[in-house]
C-alpha cells in the first residue's frame, strides 16, 4: 500500500482486504452475517411462526426464496409449460433452473437448496471477478467495487434463489477474458449469460465494441476466430425462444409471457418514465413505495452513468449501461429496475476509480454508512415477504 493509500484507509470496521483471496473471503463472511441478522431479526419478530414450528427447514428456506424464486424452482422441478399452467414462467430463461435441476440430486432433491447453493457460489465468483477487473482497470480499485457491491441495498438478491449473482458472474467473467482478449472463453461465458437472461445480448453487443476498441488502438481492425466466436453467443438465447416457438406455435411467446404476465409493454422513453413516476406517487403499502422511487432513482442514476461514461469514451460500458437501461425505459414498467442495478458492474468500477483520488475518499466510507443500513432493513423485508423489487 502505498503512503497515500495509507493516509486514505477507512477506519479497521470497514476496511476492505486487497488481496483476491481475501476479498473472496470477506464477501462471504459479509453474506454469512448479513444471512444471520436476516434469520435473527425473522425469528425474534414471529415471521411466519406457524410455518417456523411445522416445518422449520421450509421456514429457513423461504427467507431467501420468494416472489419470482418460485418461477425457478417450478421450471426446475417440471419444466416449462406443464399440464394446467400456460403461463407465465417462460418470461424466465433456462440456465438457471437447469443448474438448480442438475445439482438438486446432490441436495436431497432439493431444488430450492440448489438455487441457494448456485447463487452464494456465484455471488463470490462475481465478488473476486469484479475485483479482477477492479485491478485490471485502475489498481488499487479492486476492492472497492467490492465493497460497494457489498453494501448495495438489494444485495439480499446475491444470497436468494434469483439469478442475479449468476448473471453478474457470468458477465464479470466474460469482461475480464474480453478485456486479456481470450474471446474463445470470452464467447463461452457470454453464453452463459445469454442463457440466463436476455440482457446477455447486450453484454455481447458491449462485447464487440471491446473489440473494436482493442483493434483501434493496436491498428488491426480484422478480427480473430475468437473474437468472431463472441458473435455466435447469443444462440443460447436464440435457441430458448425457438424452443418456445416449438412448443407453443407462436414465435413471440416470450414477449406475450412477459406482456401477459407482468403487463409490460414496449413504449418511448418518456412514456416509461412517466409510468415510473405514477407507480411510485400513487403506491400505498409502505414496501411497494419504497421500491417504486427505488427503481424511478436507479434508472436516473443509471441514465447518469451512462452519460458519464460516455464523456470518459468508455464505448464499451456505455453501450452496456445504455442497452439495459433502454430495454428498461421503452416499457410501461419500470418494476424492479433497483434489483436489476445490482448487475449494472459498470458503476461500482467507476465509483471505485473515483475513491482513488484525494477529493472522492470520502466515498468509503459514506457509501457503506448510508447503504448499509438499507441493506440491512430491505433484506429482512424481502425474508418478511414484503415487495423490494
Amino acid at each position: 500500500m502505498t503512503g497515500d493509500e495509507s493516509q486514505g484507509r477507512m477506519p479497521s470496521q470497514l476496511a476492505v482486504p486487497s488481496s483476491r483471496r481475501h476479498v473472496v473471503s470477506w464477501w462471504y463472511v459479509s453474506r454469512a452475517l448479513l444471512a444471520v441478522v436476516v434469520v435473527g431479526w425473522s425469528w425474534a419478530t414471529g415471521v411466519a411462526a406457524t410455518l417456523l414450528a411445522q416445518d422449520p427447514g421450509r421456514w429457513l428456506a423461504e427467507r431467501f426464496t420468494w416472489w419470482d424464486s418460485w418461477h425457478y424452482v417450478r421450471i426446475a422441478e417440471v419444466g416449462y409449460l406443464p399440464p394446467g399452467l400456460p403461463c407465465c414462467d417462460q418470461a424466465f430463461f433456462p440456465g438457471y433452473p437447469l443448474l438448480m435441476a442438475l445439482l438438486a440430486p446432490l441436495l436431497a432433491g432439493s431444488v430450492v437448496a440448489a438455487g441457494l447453493v448456485v447463487s452464494w457460489a456465484a455471488s463470490g465468483a462475481a465478488a473476486g471477478l469484479l475485483h479482477r477487473v477492479g485491478e485490471l482497470q485502475a489498481p488499487g480499485s479492486g476492492r472497492w467495487a467490492v465493497l460497494y457491491l457489498g453494501v448495495a441495498p438489494l444485495g439480499i438478491f446475491l444470497s436468494a434463489v434469483y439469478t442475479e449473482a449468476l448473471f453478474l458472474a457470468l458477465s464479470l467473467g466474460a469482461w475480464l477474458l474480453g478485456r486479456r482478449e481470450r474471446w474463445w472463453w470470452a464467447a463461452l461465458a457470454a453464453a452463459g449469460a445469454c442463457a440466463v437472461r436476455v440482457n446477455g445480448v447486450f453484454l455481447v453487443a458491449a462485447l464487440v465494441v471491446m473489440r473494436i476498441e482493442q483493434g483501434r488502438r493496436r491498428g488491426s481492425w480484422l478480427p480473430r476466430g475468437g473474437a468472431l466466436a463472441v458473435l455466435l453467443a447469443p444462440l443460447t438465447a436464440v435457441a430458448y425462444v425457438v424452443y418456445l416457438s416449438v412448443r407453443t406455435g407462436r414465435l413471440g411467446a416470450w414477449q406475450e409471457a412477459q406482456s401477459t404476465g407482468w403487463v409490460r409493454q414496449i413504449a418511448w422513453p418518456w412514456q416509461g418514465l412517466a409510468a415510473g413516476w405514477h407507480a411510485a406517487t400513487s403506491a400505498k403499502a409502505w414496501d411497494v413505495t419504497v421500491a417504486r422511487w427505488a427503481d424511478l432513482a436507479c434508472v436516473i442514476a443509471g441514465i447518469a452513468l451512462t452519460a458519464a461514461l460516455v464523456w470518459l469514451r468508455r464505448w464499451a460500458e456505455a453501450l452496456l449501461m445504455l442497452l439495459n437501461l433502454a430495454v428498461l425505459v421503452c416499457s410501461t414498467m419500470l418494476t424492479s429496475s433497483a434489483r436489476y442495478a445490482l448487475m449494472w458492474f459498470p458503476g461500482y468500477l467507476l465509483l471505485a476509480e473515483l475513491t482513488l483520488h484525494e477529493r472522492w475518499r470520502f466515498l468509503r466510507w459514506l457509501v457503506p454508512v448510508v447503504c448499509a443500513p438499507a441493506l440491512v432493513v430491505l433484506s429482512v423485508a424481502f425474508a418478511d415477504h414484503r415487495w423490494i423489487g
